[in-house]
């Protein structure tokens, strides 16, 4: 049996996200810090849970399987993919198959993988597979690792989205709005537990619990993740007839970015006139003007994340979830 992240964290007394963050972006910590983990990492023998892995094979391959393959979001955690990887010195390659939102090329997919053997370890984006899969995995002893779902039996890297939600609206409730309006990824034939479903479910309970009337008219539902969802959202609350005194884009920056330049066209100033959030924390956010407020989710974070629970599940068995916690970033936009 081999060591996991969650005893690392525990003999480090750190969170997994520090320990994540030293093996795929040491710059942006403290030297010290660095040191320290990587010093604890290797008295503690964590490495030789890879080492075992990957002389297994010469080569490892991973399928990730994904609905969503040119989202900013994606790429953010397919750079945590690759960066554990590297650090780690694996000798590794990923495949990506993509779903189309499809629940039957998801099973398809997982059965094919399965049955032929074609990769040593499965990761899903944002997907639901059914307990059924989930079984048969186990069964034979293949790592499945699901990251933003949860399915009993499975192991999950788990974002939090309904917390994220909640941070956003009470940091806006705190700014004195209380008309919150929310441009939501798509929901309409997504599975059960998809991250839109689970953040607009964060938006309803949090205004409830604040004692804010949830209004229909004030959530918009973009068909992706994109500048131009957001400039379509935008174009929807200029034309209710009040503009809400916020808006969180929760499908992402980038539809923030659109929002607000559609927003500036019109004449409309950002904050002063309406204020708006984004959900990512993606690079770009604290490149424009004003700096983009926003809930950061370490994407890049739980793409390592879900590289280690394989890794660690194809030694020791399925583990315990990783949980990686939203975080506010306050910047200018609201």
């Amino acid at each position: 049996m081999g060591l996991s992240i969650h005893d690392v964290a525990r003999e480090a007394s750190l969170s997994c996200e520090t320990i994540l963050e030293v093996l795929t972006s040491p710059s942006a910590l403290e030297p010290e810090v660095v040191r320290f983990v990587m010093q604890t990492i290797r008295k503690s023998g964590y490495l030789d849970t890879f080492s075992r892995w990957k002389n297994r094979d010469e080569r490892a391959s991973i399928a990730i399987l994904t609905s969503v393959l040119d989202s900013a979001s994606t790429m953010e955690i397919f750079r945590g993919i690759d960066r554990v990887m590297q650090s780690l010195g694996l000798n590794a390659s990923t495949v990506i198959f993509p779903t189309r939102f499809s629940p039957v090329i998801r099973e398809d997919l997982l059965e094919t993988l399965l049955r032929f053997r074609m990769v040593n370890a499965v990761l899903t984006v944002n997907l639901t597979p059914s307990v059924e899969s989930v079984e048969k995995y186990n069964k034979v002893g293949k790592p499945l690792i699901l990251l933003q779902t949860s399915v009993p039996g499975a192991q999950s890297v788990l974002l939090e989205n309904q917390k994220g939600m909640s941070i956003a609206i009470n940091y806006l409730f705190r700014a004195g709005h209380r008309r919150i309006g929310l441009i939501n990824g798509p929901t309409s034939g997504r599975e059960p537990g998809a991250v839109p479903s689970e953040r607009l479910m964060g938006y309803v309970n949090t205004l409830q619990r604040l004692g804010l009337e949830f209004e229909q008219s004030l959530v918009y539902e973009a068909r992706g993740y994109f500048s131009e969802d957001g400039t379509k959202g935008f174009e929807y609350f200029y034309g209710l007839d009040e503009l809400p005194d916020a808006v969180i884009c929760a499908s992402g920056d980038m539809s923030a970015l659109g929002f607000i330049d559609a927003a500036r066209q019109k004449g409309l100033r950002i904050p002063d006139d309406i204020a708006v959030m984004g959900y990512d924390d993606l690079p770009v956010a604290r490149l424009v003007h004003p700096g983009l407020t926003t809930i950061r989710q370490r994407l890049m974070l739980a793409g390592a994340g879900s590289v280690i629970l394989a890794l660690e599940s194809a030694v020791n068995g399925p583990g315990e979830n990783l949980v990686i916690m939203p975080e506010l970033i306050e910047r200018g936009s609201a």
